[in-house]
C-alpha cells in the first residue's frame, strides 16, 4: 500500500499554511480559514487498500474544506464527521451534519463544501467503480446525499467507518481484505435502501449484465475488442448487448473506454511500473495511439496522464 501523512506542526510557522495547502492538493482538497497561519493546525493521513479503496484522515483546526475532485465519473466518495460541528454547502444551501453522518457522491459531481467550525476529524474514501459495476451500482445514476443512521445498515456503516479511522495506521495488506468486503456490502446496502443504485427491472438482465462485464474484463489489452468480439465470446447478439448496457445507463465503447482508462490511471500511480513509459502502458490496457490516450485520458481525469503520473509519484517520493 501507498501511504502517506503531513502534521503541520512539522513544518515551520512560516512553511504551515504552504504545506497544508499541498497535502490538501493531493487529496483533491482546498482550504479557506479566516485567521493567522500561527493558529492553524492539520494532519492528513493518506492510504490505499489492495482493491483501490483510497482512505484519508483528516484533522485540524475550525476550516471551509472544498472538494476540488477533477473531471470524472469513475468513482464514488464518502465522509464521515467524527469529532466537530459541521456544516454541508452545496448550490449555496447550509446544513448541519450530525457527528456520525455519512456524506456521498459521485466525483466529478455537484462541487461539496464542509464548514468546519471548530476543532474536528473526519475520515473521506474514495471508491473505484470497479469495485461496484458487479454488484449494479453506477455512479452515473447517483447525485451527492447523506445516510444519517435512519437504517440499521446506515448506523452498522457509519460505525464501521469511525472505527476504520481509529485503526487505519495499524492496517496492512493481509488485514484490509475484510475491511474492504465489509465496507463495499454495507455501503451497497444502504445505498440500495435509499434507492441511490441503478437496478435493471429484469434479474435475467443484471446477470447478463455482470457476465459481459465480466467478459470484457478478461480482454481489456486486445486492441482489436469490439461489440462484434464480446457478442460472439458470449454467444449473443450486438443488440441485445447494447440493450443491456442501455439499461445500466452506460454505452458499450464508453464502458471499455472507462475500464480501459482506470486501468492504465492504476499502473501509472504505480512506482511497480515506474520502468514503463507512457505508451507502453497505455498499449498494455488496448489503446493503439498514445495521442488519442492522452486526449481521452485529460477529457475524463481533467489532467493530462504524464502530470497525473508525475503527481502521483511525486507524492510518493516525498514520503
Amino acid at each position: 500500500m501507498n501511504n502517506w501523512s503531513v502534521n503541520t506542526e512539522h513544518h515551520s510557522q512560516d512553511r504551515r499554511a504552504d504545506a497544508w495547502r499541498q497535502a490538501l492538493q493531493h487529496v483533491y482538497l482546498s482550504t479557506v480559514y479566516d485567521y493567522d497561519t500561527e493558529h492553524l493546525k492539520g494532519y492528513v493521513s493518506y492510504c490505499i487498500s489492495p482493491q483501490g479503496i483510497e482512505f484519508v484522515t483528516l484533522s485540524g483546526s475550525a476550516q471551509l474544506l472544498i472538494g476540488d475532485y477533477p473531471l470524472q465519473t469513475e468513482s464514488l466518495w464518502l465522509s464521515v464527521v467524527i469529532k466537530g460541528e459541521a456544516y454541508l454547502h452545496i448550490d449555496e444551501q447550509r446544513t448541519e451534519l450530525a457527528a456520525g453522518t455519512i456524506l456521498y457522491g459521485a466525483t466529478g459531481g455537484d462541487t461539496v463544501a464542509l464548514e468546519l467550525n471548530d476543532d474536528f476529524c473526519l475520515l473521506t474514501l474514495e471508491l473505484p467503480h470497479a469495485l461496484f459495476y458487479r454488484r449494479l451500482l453506477n455512479p452515473l445514476s447517483i447525485s451527492h446525499g447523506t445516510l444519517s443512521g435512519e437504517s440499521a445498515t446506515s448506523r452498522l456503516l457509519a460505525k464501521l467507518l469511525v472505527s476504520v479511522a481509529e485503526e487505519l495506521e495499524a492496517l496492512d495488506s493481509s488485514t484490509f481484505h475484510p475491511v474492504e468486503t465489509a465496507l463495499t456490502e454495507l455501503l451497497i446496502q444502504a445505498l440500495s435502501e435509499r434507492n441511490a443504485i441503478n437496478t435493471f427491472k429484469d434479474p435475467a438482465h443484471a446477470k447478463h449484465f455482470q457476465q459481459i462485464c465480466h467478459c470484457i474484463e478478461l480482454r481489456l489489452g486486445d486492441s482489436q475488442l469490439s461489440l462484434g468480439k464480446i457478442a460472439e465470446k458470449c454467444h449473443t447478439s450486438e443488440r441485445y448487448i447494447q440493450k443491456i448496457f442501455k439499461e445500466a445507463g452506460l454505452g458499450f465503447n464508453q464502458y471499455l473506454r472507462r475500464q480501459r482508462l482506470e486501468r492504465c490511471k492504476r499502473d501509472m500511480a504505480s512506482q511497480l511500473n515506474g520502468g514503463l513509459s507512457l505508451s507502453e502502458i497505455c498499449f498494455r490496457w488496448g489503446f493503439n495511439d498514445q495521442a488519442y490516450f492522452s486526449r481521452v485520458f485529460s477529457a475524463e481525469y481533467g489532467v493530462s496522464p504524464r502530470a497525473y503520473r508525475a503527481r502521483q509519484l511525486d507524492v510518493q517520493a516525498s514520503n
